[in-house]
């Protein structure tokens, strides 16, 4: 704001119409009013900021000798302002930081990824606020390996939806936090709310029509029929289930619920194995401090998606499905058995005991070495436990316990402890002679 006409007259009349700087007087020497720190430098247009000046002075072009307390004020107070903007400007860089190097932990994430082309997949152009807002609701920067690794492993999600994808699972990590943090204080749970059949239909019909304007695409009179015909033909309409399959239909440009729901099943239970492997936290020079190693390779998770596509094509229950994913991913097995049938087994082709002799020696062997074995002894373990399942005449016990001793000896061939313990109290428990 320029100084006004009636303050410039009270300034020359409190500076008795002189010069400040060099003591000149009117009409001696034309007058102005001049700001002692300059307005470029924060000044204001105060009257303690202002002082009457000729114009030599003002210009700078003045014979006269300055009085030297005024310029060495004005030149500390011009110095302490920029010292003032300077430590300001790192105020600010210091706020930021954090933000910074959490974004920086999702881009690394994100750019490890291609699309089938050799390209880089393109980020929507208000990616920062989104993840800023993780970010802000406490989701730890770590996670977002995890969830671009499911976001991109899954080829049914269009390049253009994998970031609301990874969104999507970013804010289920998120409200399981808050769960467990409200279990912690002691806190009820997030009410579900009760929505009547049609309620739930319309609620989920929305959240998938505006998902899909959001991506560009609305949808069109037959696919809005054919959602809404998937909708009906639900017996169970679960309203908070349902409402994240319609968020995870648009992800995947699907128009049936039905599928929207295979695919979220399937997608938790493939982190519920994922999120349960144990990994090892390797320091780095990256803003973000390191990367997780020692994950499971790119043929264990495949093995694991058929097995889970498996379970589910026989209608297994999605939950059971997620704790044996969970229990195996906690043992670094890709053989999803715990909890399940004999005849759930049957259709995955993995066997129950043959998982449960590897956990055992799995563990004697790191126990004892303080490190996994390798893919050559994996096999020839199996390959042994083969070997006795055609002979058939063990008793489990007895295999257990040779695959536990074998395994503190780090020998991946379980015949060589097998002792057969229990077999040999039967064979001494039958009339003398043997059998009549």
């Amino acid at each position: 704001m320029a100084v006004s006409k009636r303050l410039r007259y009270e300034i020359l009349r409190r500076d008795n119409h002189t010069c400040r700087y060099c003591g000149a007087t009117a009409p001696d020497a034309p007058l102005c009013v001049d700001h002692v720190t300059p307005v470029a430098l924060g000044g204001t247009d105060t009257p303690n900021n202002l002082v009457t000046s000729c114009e030599p002075c003002n210009s700078g072009k003045s014979s006269a000798t300055v009085d030297a307390a005024v310029v060495a004020g004005v030149s500390d107070d011009a110095l302490r302002w920029a010292d003032a903007m300077k430590q300001a400007a790192a105020n600010m860089l210091e706020q930021e930081k954090p933000k910074l190097e959490y974004r920086a932990a999702f881009r690394a994430e994100w750019d490890r990824w291609e699309a089938s082309e050799g390209k880089p997949i393109e980020l929507p152009s208000d990616w920062k606020p989104s993840v800023e807002r993780f970010r802000v609701a406490g989701l730890p920067s770590w996670v977002w390996g995890d969830i671009v690794d499911t976001a991109m492993g899954y080829d049914k999600v269009l390049n253009s939806n994998k970031f609301k994808y990874c969104c999507g699972i970013a804010w289920n990590k998120v409200t399981a936090m808050q769960e467990e943090a409200r279990r912690i204080v002691g806190a009820s749970p997030m009410p579900v709310p009760l929505d009547s059949r049609k309620s739930v239909i319309e609620a989920a019909l929305t959240v998938w029509r505006c998902g899909l304007v959001e991506n560009e695409k609305p949808p069109t009179t037959e696919q809005e029929d054919e959602f809404r015909r998937s909708l009906g033909e639900l017996s169970d309409l679960d309203p908070e289930r349902i409402i994240q399959a319609a968020q995870y239909a648009t992800y995947f440009g699907t128009s049936n619920i039905a599928v929207a729901l295979r695919d979220m099943d399937h997608d938790a239970a493939s982190r519920a194995w994922r999120s349960a492997w144990p990994t090892t936290w390797v320091p780095g020079n990256e803003p973000w401090g390191g990367k997780f190693v020692g994950g499971p390779t790119d043929e264990q998770q495949e093995w694991v998606k058929e097995q889970i596509e498996k379970l589910l094509d026989a209608d297994v229950y999605v939950t059971r499905i997620v704790q044996a994913a969970s229990y195996a991913g906690s043992h670094k097995s890709a053989r999803i058995y715990h909890g399940l049938s004999d005849e759930e087994l049957e259709l995955t082709g993995i066997s129950g005991w043959h998982s449960r002799a590897s956990e055992l020696w799995r563990v004697a062997y790191t126990a004892s070495g303080m490190a996994e074995p390798t893919e050559g002894e994996a096999s020839r373990f199996f390959a042994s436990l083969k070997r006795i399942g055609m002979d058939g005449e063990f008793y489990l016990a007895d295999v257990y316990e040779a695959a536990s001793a074998a395994g503190s000896y780090q020998d991946p061939d379980v015949t060589t402890c097998l002792t057969r313990h229990l077999s040999v109290f039967e064979a001494a428990a039958l009339p003398v002679g043997g059998k009549n």
